[in-house]
């Protein structure tokens, strides 16, 4: 029997620590927040996704009163990204929650990162965003260290 220990390195940081490009993207991401419809829990998530061109998508959390038909933020903000800019790469990743810690994406978000980082063959950088502080690190495998794709599915 072997025992694997997995290890998540992430850099911590305060808004005024990043660079210009990243201080724009985690506001954006927390602009978002204005877009999000979230009347049963109360929990806005606002998520911003640069893309290679520059451009900044942004999308929010929109609750359903049929709860499984709840969107994450950062999946429709993929999903806008995958609609409106189908052939422009992702660079970066910001997700703001309004607390004073960043919070993760859930683990569905973490798949769905997963699986535009495998149909874009790149690992993306991601800021997770807080009132007070920054979570940064690249790749999606920081969060999902045994993560599989349709990479993996294909003879």
């Amino acid at each position: 029997m072997n025992k694997l220990e997995i290890r998540t390195e992430l850099t911590q940081l305060s808004f005024d620590e990043l660079n210009s490009e990243d201080k724009k993207l985690a506001q954006a991401s927390k602009e978002a927040l204005n877009l999000s419809h979230a009347p049963y829990s109360k929990f806005k998530v606002g998520c911003a996704i640069s893309l290679e061109n520059q451009i900044i998508v942004l999308g929010a959390n929109q609750e359903n009163a049929s709860y499984p038909m709840c969107l994450c933020a950062e999946g429709s903000t993929l999903a806008a990204v995958a609609t409106q800019h189908p052939n422009i790469k992702i660079d970066k990743v910001a997700i703001h929650v309004p607390l004073e810690t960043p919070a993760s994406p859930c683990g569905f978000c973490r798949q769905s990162f997963k699986e535009y980082e495998t149909r874009m063959n790149k690992k993306f950088d991601y800021l997770l965003v807080g009132n007070s502080q920054v979570y940064a690190f690249h790749g999606i495998d920081t969060l999902l260290p045994l993560a599989f794709s349709s990479k993996d599915l294909i003879d």
